[in-house]
């Protein structure tokens, strides 16, 4: 399987990724389940801005913003996909749900095109 292609601008970090462009496949026992599973878990994707210091980019210490992606309820072909932005504190600014991953694909990018002031 191949990642979903994002466009990801200056200053961000991908902390981790499996966002994979993927359809669930149902489990032949019609348990409710997925087959591959694994791309449709609780975590999926975690971006973090990124913060400019003395031309250097890192990671702030203070006032992080996180964009994480994952599967709800996890491993299951009645789930969806949950984005949210949070703040350091995992406090949530913004948050959408779908099972269309372009949709949450081009969620991602405004986010991170139009982000939130903290």
């Amino acid at each position: 399987m191949s990642l979903m292609p994002l466009r990801i601008p200056a200053g961000y970090a991908i902390c981790f990724n499996k966002f994979s462009d993927v359809e669930p496949i149902p489990c032949k026992s019609e348990d409710g389940f997925i087959d591959n599973w694994e791309y449709f878990a609780e975590d999926i994707l975690q971006i973090a801005r990124m913060q400019l210091v003395d031309g250097v980019w890192g990671l702030p210490s203070s006032g992080k913003l996180i964009i994480d992606l994952g599967w709800y309820p996890d491993s299951q072909i009645a789930g969806q996909y949950r984005l949210v932005q949070v703040n350091e504190h995992w406090e949530v600014i913004r948050e959408k749900h779908s099972k269309n991953r372009y949709e949450i694909r081009d969620t991602i990018e405004d986010w991170m095109n139009n982000p939130v002031d903290l």
